[in-house]
């Protein structure tokens, strides 16, 4: 029998990464360069990978298209343009490391998985 993309494990990682969200988006408004957000991004992004080796493309998109659509429509925007930029930059630049970092997660995860089970390519 086939299990379901959406199994129990999938969901309660979904939550998990909308909190993250929440930190992320915390940490591009309040900071005062990219370096913060970027870092931040590449932690929750290899660990989304991490946590579902298999499905963490899905998790990545959950996660950049949350971000954008909290950021766009639910939060204020700086009237400062300087604060504005770094904003759009530290959003945008999220985004692009949550695939990234998901991808090189769950690359990680498979790479251990399979040290671990004693199967070794020449």
């Amino acid at each position: 029998m086939k299990n379901s993309f959406f199994n129990r494990r999938l969901l309660i990682n979904v939550v998990l990464t909308l909190i993250g969200c929440s930190l992320l988006l915390y940490c591009i408004k309040v900071a005062i360069a990219a370096h913060l957000p970027f870092l931040v991004a590449t932690i929750l992004a290899t660990a989304l990978g991490f946590l579902e080796p298999r499905k963490g493309w899905f998790l990545a998109i959950v996660q950049a298209t949350t971000i954008w659509i909290v950021y766009t429509f639910f939060l204020d925007h700086p009237t400062n343009n300087v604060d504005g930029e770094l904003e759009n930059f530290s959003l945008y630049g999220s985004m692009i490391l949550t695939f990234v970092g998901s991808f090189v997660g769950g690359g990680l995860k498979r790479l251990l998985d399979r040290s671990e089970s004693g199967h070794r390519n020449p």
